[in-house]
């Protein structure tokens, strides 16, 4: 009697604990997901979420819908604040950007990327170098011998703020080919159309903004590009126009885009996750929408995106505080 108590009491903890598994690997959306943007629409993390959720529902990929959420401000940090009033519920997701590494950085109290879970890493796309048709500066490599020389002796106009995108990719840059940093002259504008107009108009000698927004200006022949920060060329106009390595400096930067989950989410949230945006990185029309923006498609799942994550706050971490605007 006592040993038929005993197999029953296993059979019924053995019977818990494979409910408990099959539970786990079970869990899916089961009702509308969000994915939140910290930008307005028709920004290009806005185009990101857009064509994640177009394809959500025409792929099948995710089973219930999906809608895309604006919330603005602070450079995305809203849009974590948001997601994280939901913590542990993967019906949430945001598209993460590179403000998310340096803002904390910068200002304490920030949301960072270990406040958050991180999901996938989905894409990166670069930055652009150009100069006026007409300047005497013809190649990335010029502006590099005159920074060396002397640092202060061009202007470098670019958007929208110290510490995002643009201005990496160029302090990164120049600090790898040996320029002091911290005495460029750098020139920060609201928008890169102000930046690219600054140039053509002859107020900054040189601009550095999205490789993709750029492009118009690079097949009328209204600027000349000079680098771009990728590891291989891009394409379109931009075939024509060498990486920073092909020039001797041992620099590549992407402006990245992956997207993040709130606190507290389960194995098995990320695994369904890890599914999802496995295959969604997989489609055709995923790619070629990459392709027409000049982005890479550079999917990591959940675990190499915590990896990626780390090694761009160390990275990033060293260059600002280089620049002395690190706190």
């Amino acid at each position: 009697m006592q040993r038929h108590g005993l197999l029953s009491v296993a059979i019924f903890i053995c019977s818990l604990f494979h409910v408990s598994i099959a539970c786990a690997q079970a869990w899916k959306p089961s009702r509308n997901v969000e994915i939140i943007v910290g930008s307005a629409a028709g920004g290009g993390a806005d185009v990101t979420g857009r064509v994640m959720q177009r394809l959500f529902r025409d792929k099948a990929l995710v089973e219930v819908p999906a809608s895309v959420v604006n919330k603005t401000g602070g450079g995305s940090a809203l849009s974590y604040v948001y997601m994280n009033q939901h913590p542990a519920d993967a019906h949430y997701l945001a598209l993460s950007l590179q403000p998310m590494i340096t803002a904390p950085l910068m200002i304490p109290g920030q949301i960072s990327y270990t406040d958050v879970t991180p999901v996938a890493h989905l894409l990166n796309e670069y930055v652009g170098f150009a100069v006026r048709p007409d300047s005497p500066l013809k190649s990335g490599r010029d502006v590099i011998e005159r920074l060396k020389k002397d640092p202060a002796s061009l202007s470098i106009g670019l958007s929208t703020a110290l510490a995002g995108s643009n201005h990496l990719a160029a302090v990164l840059a120049f600090k790898a080919a040996g320029v002091d940093i911290k005495r460029l002259r750098i020139v920060v504008v609201s928008g890169a159309s102000e930046a690219i107009t600054g140039v053509m108009g002859g107020h900054v000698d040189v601009v550095a903004s999205s490789a993709a927004g750029m492009l118009p200006f690079l097949q009328s022949g209204k600027l000349r590009g000079i680098a771009v920060s990728g590891p291989r060329r891009l394409g379109d106009a931009f075939a024509a126009v060498p990486t920073w390595k092909e020039q001797g400096v041992d620099s590549v930067y992407a402006n990245w885009r992956g997207v993040v989950g709130p606190k507290a989410m389960t194995a098995a949230q990320l695994a369904y996750w890890d599914g999802v945006f496995g295959r969604l990185s997989q489609l055709p029309e995923w790619r070629e929408e990459l392709v027409r923006l000049l982005q890479d498609p550079a999917y990591l799942n959940s675990r190499d995106t915590q990896r990626f994550l780390e090694a761009q706050h160390n990275e990033l971490r060293t260059v600002l505080l280089d620049l002395g605007i690190a706190k």
